[in-house]
């Protein structure tokens, strides 16, 4: 009863099944994928976020399409203090970059459309784009004194139907991050062929 393209296999993987079994043994266990923050140690005022929920002004829903205005308007001040104009009306905010992507992905791509990922990268890109009809084509990331992009292998990637190319800072797992110089080339070659460039910049857990 349910679309074709959500018929993945849920089978537990090896790393499924390593976690289980090490939870079972009671040992102690580091696990660096952990993305939840409330139960990785993270201290919080909690007296005072607590507090904020007690006011009235808390009771009132007044929804903003492109997030908080004021939330907005910091980001762009934020980069101001760097050099960068950015108008708060040019920014929007999501509650995941998993949201985020489905926007890229909806605003980029007609069905069938191809978007360049980073290989090695991380995972749950496979499960986005084809939640949203997009074809995910990989470029090859190469050891060389350092993880680097193959713009041999990227722009042999590149087709009449590719619309965008993601690039993740750092990236998950390599670690890499996007030098001055491969921007620089990764953007001429973008504007040359009217492609998107959606960066993933992890640490502020944004896709833009």
């Amino acid at each position: 009863m349910f679309a074709k393209r959500t018929a993945w296999n849920l089978k537990k993987n090896r790393y499924t099944e390593a976690l289980e079994h090490f939870h079972a043994g009671g040992r102690p266990l580091l696990d660096l994928t952990a993305s939840n923050p409330t139960n990785i140690g993270v201290r919080y005022e909690t007296e005072r976020l607590l507090n904020s929920l007690s006011q009235p002004k808390a009771l009132e829903y007044e929804p903003e399409a492109k997030g908080l205005p004021a939330a907005r308007e910091a980001i762009s001040a934020y980069y101001a203090q760097k050099g960068i104009t950015v108008s708060p009306e040019r920014l929007v905010l999501t509650v995941s970059t998993s949201e985020a992507y489905s926007y890229c992905f909806r605003l980029l791509c007609d069905p069938g459309d191809e978007v360049l990922v980073p290989q090695p990268s991380y995972p749950l890109f496979d499960f986005l784009a084809e939640l949203q009809d997009v074809k995910l084509v990989p470029y090859e990331l190469i050891y060389d004194h350092g993880w680097q992009i193959d713009f041999h292998s990227l722009e042999c990637a590149i087709s009449s139907r590719t619309r965008a190319v993601l690039v993740v800072h750092p990236n998950n797992p390599t670690g890499s991050f996007v030098k001055e110089e491969e921007s620089k080339l990764l953007s001429r070659i973008c504007s040359e062929r009217e492609l998107a460039i959606i960066a993933h910049e992890a640490d502020a857990g944004a896709a833009r």
